[in-house]
């Protein structure tokens, strides 16, 4: 071969490398391992599957241990609210099986049914059961306000700045309404998570003057995402 041909294959090569590189995501939602190895088993009546956007969503993941991103996750489909869905050949270095949230990087930012230790060593079938609303905004309500905001916010019979974020009040609370501690814009407007008062009160110092500062609320970066994407994304409550 001689010389200028050698450099033309050699260029080819890499312009193909290249596209390759920047076509798509370089994170997949499911990643599958091929060859031997357990198998998990997600079963379970579950609603709001269908309204989570590309940059979170629901799976079926394996984790090894002390690390949050997932080894092997399969994304659990929104055709249907009856799932019976199976995780083929998880590797030994999985020490737990999740239904959980993970991130377009595969990390996950909340856990809702798991099984470790001797329930997934000893078992070639890992079986993993669950039901209930898995909305975006359900889980938002059940990971963030009820855990972080309600004790301020609607649970003791107070609610700070008139804000209720008690199960079955936050949405209609906040969607579309306006805030009374920042004016001109609404508590959360659908579509624009930065022009809404909860990315602000979150993210920026405009509750420095407050009684309390609420960007020491809510410290992860994860879980600001998750918020900003509902948001983003319509802020649907279903």
């Amino acid at each position: 071969m001689n010389k200028r041909l050698s450099i033309i294959i050699s260029c080819v090569l890499s312009l193909a490398l290249l596209v390759a590189c920047d076509d798509g995501d370089i994170y997949e939602k499911s990643i599958v391992h091929d060859g031997n190895g357990r198998t998990a088993k997600l079963t379970g009546h579950f609603s709001g599957l269908s309204n989570w956007p590309t940059s979170h969503y629901l799976a079926l993941a394996g984790f090894a241990k002390d690390n949050d991103f997932a080894v092997i996750s399969k994304i659990v489909p929104s055709t249907s609210d009856d799932v019976d869905l199976v995780l083929s050949n998880i590797p030994d270095s999985v020490e737990r099986v999740e239904l959980c949230v993970l991130s377009r990087l595969r990390k996950r930012i909340y856990t809702l049914v798991s099984k470790s230790g001797d329930e997934i060593v000893t078992s070639d079938t890992i079986l993993l059961k669950g039901s209930g609303d898995v909305s975006m905004f359900n889980i938002i309500q059940e990971q963030v306000f009820n855990t972080t905001c309600v004790n301020c916010h609607g649970g003791s019979n107070f609610a700070g700045a008139g804000l209720y974020l008690t199960p079955g009040l936050s949405y209609s609370a906040m969607v579309g309404k306006p805030s009374v501690k920042l004016s001109g814009i609404n508590i959360v407007e659908p579509g624009d998570a930065s022009g809404s008062a909860l990315h602000k009160v979150l993210r920026t110092d405009s509750t420095k003057t407050w009684r309390y500062d609420h960007t020491s609320e809510i410290v992860s970066h994860d879980v600001l995402n998750l918020i900003d994407s509902w948001i983003s994304n319509g802020a649907e409550e279903h």
